[in-house]
């Protein structure tokens, strides 16, 4: 067994309280570290089973709604969307089956036209679905959290784009559409690619929120540029409302300094 900051003894009790694994032990897989920011995600597999354990960073649960990721996780499955959790307890540790020939969408993935029509109908299937997921901070409620869980030094490193953005979302919001479904961090490696379709998992930031949301994340984790991220665009509003690139673009520098303010809390927690 091999895993970059896991030991035994942090496994053990795994394999007491979960009961898909309650007839093994940690020697009888082999264990693989997977990505992660604000949790701890390790691949436990052998010859007959797979599964994909999620521990979560202490300094993350304080800010993170358990008992709704668990509800708007269930609603995405039952839509097709995310793989089952198949347990889960009140801190937010998970085992979920792996998911079988798949990877991690890449930002090439977004150049042809096709695949990126693929890329972008789950979100459609989730913001149009018509269900309703636990929490909805607005972005300018979610901002303003996040900028005060920076230590006052941050605060004034950060006051400069902070006041920007405040203008900006002081404008006129007449053309910004209804809260929807949303995953709220579809960041590349939360999205997996197969054969068939692609699926999104770790929901633990879902709620009600603006489609301009999670498009705008997309965008910004694959680099995308103006052109590019006007085609992404376009293929989302197929079957759907217009939407404007203005607020796309928008979204894109907030949700950058929402992101940036995230990442300096948790280095200081």
């Amino acid at each position: 067994m091999s895993a970059v900051g896991l030991t035994l003894t942090e496994l053990e009790w795994a394999f007491a309280d979960i009961p898909q694994l309650a007839d093994c032990q940690p020697g009888d897989f082999q264990v693989a570290s997977l990505p992660g920011y604000t949790n701890r995600n390790f691949r436990l597999y052998n010859a007959s089973e797979d599964w994909i354990l999620r521990l979560p960073r202490a300094q993350t649960n304080p800010y993170i709604d358990r008992v709704a990721e668990a509800h708007n996780q269930t609603l995405a499955h039952r839509l097709g969307l995310a793989p089952q959790v198949v347990w889960r307890n009140d801190a937010g540790a998970t085992l979920t089956a792996t998911l079988a020939n798949s990877r991690n969408l890449y930002p090439a993935d977004l150049q042809d036209d096709l695949q990126l029509a693929m890329v972008v109908e789950p979100l459609q299937r989730l913001h149009r679905c018509g269900a309703q997921f636990i929490g909805g901070l607005d972005l300018r409620s979610t901002l303003r959290q996040h900028f005060e869980l920076l230590q006052p030094s941050q605060q004034t490193a950060f006051a400069t784009r902070m006041a920007q953005a405040e203008r900006i979302m002081a404008l006129p919001d007449s053309d910004h559409p209804q809260a929807v479904p949303s995953h709220r961090d579809p960041v590349l490696a939360n999205l997996l690619l197969d054969e068939r379709r692609l699926w999104l998992i770790d929901w633990e930031y879902s709620a009600m929120a603006s489609p301009y949301w999670d498009l705008a994340i997309l965008c910004n984790e694959a680099g995308l540029d103006l052109a590019q991220s006007r085609r992404l665009l376009q293929a989302y509003c197929v079957g759907g409302p217009a939407m404007k690139e203005s607020i796309l673009f928008d979204y894109r520098g907030l949700l950058k300094l929402l992101n940036d303010c995230w990442m300096a809390a948790l280095v200081e927690s």
